[in-house]
């Protein structure tokens, strides 16, 4: 843990660095460095009017396209970003960390929108995706594009083809079908934002402003009504599509493994596709929602009243759990007398009811700052029946008696086991568990941001957020909504942020501290902390650079968990 601190006043010097570099002040020095600063000055000049200008796939792809077909709108992007951690190859919780980044991503994002009548829009927003992690490190810890080739880039039409949808809008009405995101929730932590699943390859690194290109999009049919200031949205979902998480060998993949748990997973295809688990227990093809079945639609509606300075809202979303839970549908016996248990990943049915609400207001005389314009956010979501595994009723099968389903570990492998439960099903055979080692608990996230806008463009916004699991117990595991291994958890997040205005504002630097408290057992959970300081360089580049460290926590703590992932990263983006 020590390494980290070491970058940490680098870090800082670099941002302070950057400041000097972009003020323009810097050309009034006097002394021995005149010449060479205004030597630097004059050329850093220079490059600013090329780069004010630099818009080559403007100039050369999206006018020429734009001119060619006169009801099409072409845009698009270009970022690069990485991150490096800043602790050195070694061993944590016995796995094998040997390799420094933890992104190499390059995304080329291209976004089209034909107009084929004043009311009837086609758009058409397509991802080409290349992570280098995996080819450009010389690491044996590194294997998840072996679980995901997706992980690596987007091979297949359903990423690359991000969103494609048709679109009709009148003065009262909206009709969107197609392929397409919402976003319910505009609070860091997607509290009411659920419609869609999410790619959680970066685990505990995503930011809320990664949402829009992490979240996964699906065939839906969006219907706005609108009346007066008011609206009612409807959402039908035919399509369904489940949260992503990182797997084992991926770069932010859960430290925490057995040991020589690396050797068997880049040896053993059974255990890295997660056909079984390193308990000995076999896991079956995951049972999802059916498209061609009505009763496994999702369906959602959203209410928004505005009676200025406030608007509010209400939301319900009938919908299934993204992330799947692991239900013991068989047993089985080997030739040693070890019982293994037959597992079945399974998406459950939720209930959401959730309320936002915005209030905008201004303080005046307050000292020092004189006029303190506010905005007061609230979003809260209560979800019915969330099913959570439960430890103790797992081992409460080993008290049963001995299973009658035979199997020979030596003889079968993972997907023979599959085919044999599959023959047992068929036949009416299996045992019978009517919980699947789960319970039922309600669970409820909510937050509350206070944004004040203070002098000199600084923003400053404290979220103090929740989540919480009615009638927990210290046997369950993790479930939607709830808290992150105890009973609740409480995220006072702070931001601060400002332009300086000596850049004509083109410097941005932002601080985010969130830390993590839970109760009643763990107490403190650690922080993380984000400094990051973005430059534009013209209206179509964007740099950025980011901090982000982990402290504090304890053994299996959420931030402690990734507390040698301390990191830098840097992005360049290109908008044309």
């Amino acid at each position: 843990m020590g390494q980290p601190h070491r970058f940490r006043p680098a870090c800082l010097l670099g941002c302070l660095v950057l400041l000097l570099w972009t003020s323009p002040s810097y050309a009034l020095w006097d002394g021995p460095l005149s010449k060479p600063i205004g030597w630097a000055s004059n050329n850093w000049s220079r490059f600013d009017r090329f780069l004010a200008t630099f818009d080559p796939a403007g100039r050369y792809v999206r006018q020429p396209i734009e001119r060619r077909v006169p009801a099409l709108t072409f845009k698009g992007f270009y970022r690069q970003w990485s991150d490096v951690l800043l602790t050195s190859s070694q061993t944590i919780h016995n796995r094998r960390r040997d390799f420094r980044f933890l992104q190499l991503q390059n995304l080329l994002e291209l976004e089209s929108h034909y107009q084929l009548s004043p009311n009837i829009e086609i758009t058409n927003i397509s991802h080409f995706l290349y992570d280098g992690v995996y080819n450009w490190q010389d690491s044996s810890g590194l294997y998840g594009d072996r679980v995901s080739e997706t992980l690596r880039g987007y091979h297949n039409l359903d990423r690359i083809v991000r969103e494609l949808y048709v679109s009709y809008r009148t003065h009262n009405l909206d009709l969107v079908i197609g392929k397409q995101q919402i976003a319910w929730g505009k609070m860091d932590g997607r509290y009411i934002d659920t419609i869609n699943a999410i790619d959680n390859r970066e685990g505990a690194q995503v930011e809320a402003n990664e949402y829009e290109f992490r979240r996964l999009p699906v065939f839906m049919l969006n219907t706005t009504y609108f009346f007066g200031a008011n609206s009612l949205n409807f959402l039908w979902i035919p399509h369904f599509e489940h949260d992503r998480s990182a797997p084992y060998g991926a770069p932010w993949a859960l430290p925490f493994l057995p040991p020589n748990a690396e050797s068997l997973l880049t040896s053993d295809e059974d255990l890295l596709m997660g056909r079984k688990d390193f308990f000995g227990n076999y896991i079956l093809k995951r049972r999802r929602p059916s498209s061609g079945n009505w009763g496994d639609h999702e369906f959602g509606a959203r209410l928004d009243v505005s009676m200025e300075p406030l608007t509010w809202g209400l939301v319900y979303y009938y919908a299934w759990n993204k992330s799947a839970q692991n239900f013991i549908v068989d047993r089985a016996i080997d030739q040693d007398g070890d019982i293994h248990l037959i597992l079945q990943p399974r998406h459950t049915r939720l209930h959401h009811f959730g309320i936002t609400a915005d209030y905008a207001t201004s303080f005046a005389n307050v000292p020092i700052v004189g006029e303190l314009p506010m905005v007061l956010r609230v979003e809260g979501l209560w979800t019915k029946a969330v099913e959570f595994q439960d430890t103790s009723r797992f081992g409460a099968t080993s008290s049963l008696p001995a299973p009658d389903f035979h199997i020979n570990t030596k003889e079968h492998n993972a997907k023979d086991v599959r085919r044999m439960v599959a023959t047992r099903r068929r036949a009416g055979l299996g045992e019978r568990f009517k919980s699947g080692g789960h319970v039922s608990r309600d669970t409820m996230r909510a937050a509350v941001a206070l944004e004040f806008a203070l002098p000199g463009n600084t923003s400053f916004i404290f979220q103090p957020s929740l989540l919480y699991t009615f009638d927990w117990r210290d046997t369950l595991g993790s479930g939607f909504g709830g808290a992150i291994g105890d009973e609740w958890n409480v995220l006072p997040v702070v931001f601060v942020g400002r332009p300086f205005r000596f850049t004509r504002d083109r410097l941005n630097v932002s601080v985010t501290a969130i830390p993590w408290l839970s109760g009643p057992n763990r107490k403190w959970q650690g922080m993380k902390t984000r400094l990051t300081a973005s430059y534009n360089f013209s209206q179509f580049i964007t740099g950025r650079m980011t901090y982000t460290a982990f402290s504090g926590g304890y053994g299996t703590d959420l931030y402690a968990i990734y507390g040698k992932y301390d990191n830098i990263g840097w992005e360049l983006s290109y908008e044309f």
